[in-house]
């Protein structure tokens, strides 16, 4: 028979055994409504690719009519059909660069190469100035930003301008370019002195949205161009050359931003699992701090580390997960900052 003194603490015991019950089973809710929201939100992001032009007002579309001071972030009309008519991934790119020129004195177009911004092509520049083909930028913090996705405003005498071979610039700008949600690479245009008035970077920016699109679309379409850009009938013709067959790159982008053949699962597979790892360091940051003093960061979180693995077992395809250990990897470069040391693992 329990004693007077142990009555409250079974009474005690017990309250905390069904709070834990219950905080369980809503931790465990909570995850799958998030999961199911991400879910839709992947296919609702899928549906607006295949059709971008409901993602643009048609207002942006039109050519501004106005006069006076420039309306920054306006793009024409057919400057939206010139990329959507382009029937490979060259010329939109070629484009795109040609369309940055009613918005910038001169444009690059740069491509990701072994952890190096590689000049593909410019546009606005003469013959014998600007950096050649194939030559490659230096480290610069404002290109690791630019890899993570944020747009860099560049003063003028920058390095990266130099660099380039455009120190001349007044003002210049480099842009994330995106395909399939992904940085491929970077756009870098600039405005001389006597145009700095006329210098936009937001239609810089909105042209490498729609490239981005043009180029991510290229593989699965049917016409060309697709049927809200297409001229109604009865207007001056727009001269269309035949589709080519998506089966030529594969089914996937290819051109200057291709990715090797078959990565498009692997990189989904690496997003999903720096996802979980960004989310355990989200809500563990102290605890993450001192497990990689110590390297022992599998010991403090072992609970939180099992449960991403099973979550990324269950999304992932066993023949994706056979490539390699993403989920690990990733533990390894955002929780131990890249020492698979701190893990305590191995």
């Amino acid at each position: 028979m329990k004693g007077p003194e142990e009555i409250p603490r079974a009474a005690g015991d017990d309250v905390r055994l069904r709070l834990r019950e219950r905080f369980s089973a809503l931790r465990a809710e909570l995850e799958r409504l998030r999961f199911e929201t991400d879910r839709r939100w992947e296919e609702l992001l899928s549906r607006l690719s295949e059709n971008p032009e409901e993602l643009l007002p048609e207002e942006l579309l039109r050519a501004p009519r106005e006069t006076g001071p420039l309306r920054r972030g306006r793009i024409s009309l057919d400057a939206a059909r010139r990329l959507d008519e382009a029937t490979d991934q060259v010329a939109v790119l070629s484009r795109f660069l040609e369309e940055c020129l009613g918005h910038a004195s001169r444009a690059i177009l740069l491509v990701e190469r072994d952890g190096r911004m590689e000049v593909w092509k410019r546009a606005g520049f003469s013959a014998s100035s600007g950096s050649a083909r194939g030559s490659t930028l230096p480290d610069d913090p404002a290109l690791d930003r630019v890899r993570e996705g944020f747009p860099q405003a560049l003063p003028e005498g920058n390095a990266i301008s130099r660099a380039l071979g455009a120190g001349d610039a007044v003002e210049a700008v480099i842009f994330p370019f995106a395909v399939r949600e992904s940085v491929a690479g970077a756009v870098y245009a600039d405005a001389l002195a006597r145009a700095r008035s006329t210098f936009d970077p937001d239609g810089i920016a909105l042209l490498a949205f729609l490239a981005g699109l043009a180029v991510d679309r290229l593989a699965g379409r049917k016409l060309v161009p697709s049927p809200p850009l297409r001229p109604p009938a009865g207007s001056p013709a727009v001269r269309v050359a035949p589709t080519l067959a998506a089966a030529e790159n594969g089914g996937g982008v290819g051109g200057p931003l291709a990715a090797p053949r078959g990565d498009d699962r692997r990189d989904e597979a690496r997003r999903f699992a720096r996802l979980l790892a960004s989310e355990i360091k989200l809500y563990n940051e102290g605890v993450v701090r001192e497990g990689r003093e110590h390297g022992n960061l599998y010991f403090r979180l072992r609970e939180d580390i099992e449960r991403g693995r099973r979550l990324y077992e269950e999304r992932v395809p066993a023949e994706v997960r056979g490539d390699g250990d993403y989920y690990y990897e990733e533990l390894v470069d955002v929780l131990a900052g890249g020492r698979p040391e701190a893990m305590g693992l191995r």
